[in-house]
């Protein structure tokens, strides 16, 4: 690269962080409700719903346009995701790995207004394959944060839609429609019917899969405000 262009990428660069941390300055005393102000800003910002103070979410705009939030993050098993309800509710991980964002903050996200669901999958052969459902939200902690979908567009079949209106569950709290524990079954909190098609949250390795399709390897789901 030339000295000329070097230094207008840096002069490039330089821009946009002076108009992202103006940004930022601007919403202090009005936080966005979404990832939408950050579309060109790719990462961990600051964002607020009403019902609970702001919380960090991470940002994207790499899979399928700009503006969504990541809600639940598998690409290398470095995070045990066999947790009780609390954990579940209140959220884990690292922005940097694996992470689950929380169901009171998802359910809080989709509360106010009308969301759509992408779920991002690369299995272990390096294929590449999407879900997404139009009207993705989650019930309040007293009705167990069931599960709703919408109209459902992808390359993969439709592994999510039997935990439709399913509670969540996890170990120490069984909501499934089956005579067994799925939870703890297979180690993980997850919308489970009888068991499940499909389980992002199991333990990393071969039982991380998308109903027929090959085991996955990198898994992320993401929402994003339809109004």
């Amino acid at each position: 690269m030339s000295e000329v262009k070097l230094a207008q990428a840096e002069i490039h660069q330089q821009s946009c962080e002076a108009e992202l941390e103006e940004l930022k300055a601007k919403s202090n005393d009005n936080i966005p409700a979404s990832c939408i102000p950050y579309s060109e800003y790719s990462g961990v910002h600051q964002i607020k719903v009403s019902g609970m103070d702001a919380f960090d979410v991470l940002c994207d705009s790499q899979f399928a346009g700009s503006g969504w939030i990541v809600i639940q993050q598998r690409v290398g098993g470095d995070e045990n995701f066999n947790r009780d309800w609390n954990s579940y509710r209140d959220g884990f991980g690292s922005f940097d790995s694996d992470f689950f964002l929380g169901l009171e903050k998802i359910h809080l996200l989709t509360k106010w207004r009308r969301y759509e669901l992408f779920i991002h999958l690369v299995d272990v052969k390096g294929g590449v394959r999407h879900a997404r459902y139009d009207d993705f939200k989650l019930s309040d902690e007293e009705h167990g944060y069931a599960l709703q979908l919408g109209g459902f567009s992808g390359n993969v079949w439709e592994a999510l839609r039997s935990g439709e209106k399913m509670k969540f569950s996890t170990f120490d709290r069984d909501n499934d429609a089956s005579t067994h524990n799925c939870a703890d079954l297979y180690k993980s909190g997850w919308w489970y019917s009888k068991c499940y098609n499909s389980n992002l949250n199991a333990i990393y390795g071969p039982d991380l899969n998308w109903f027929k399709s090959q085991p996955i390897k990198e898994a992320k789901m993401l929402i994003r405000p339809r109004d």
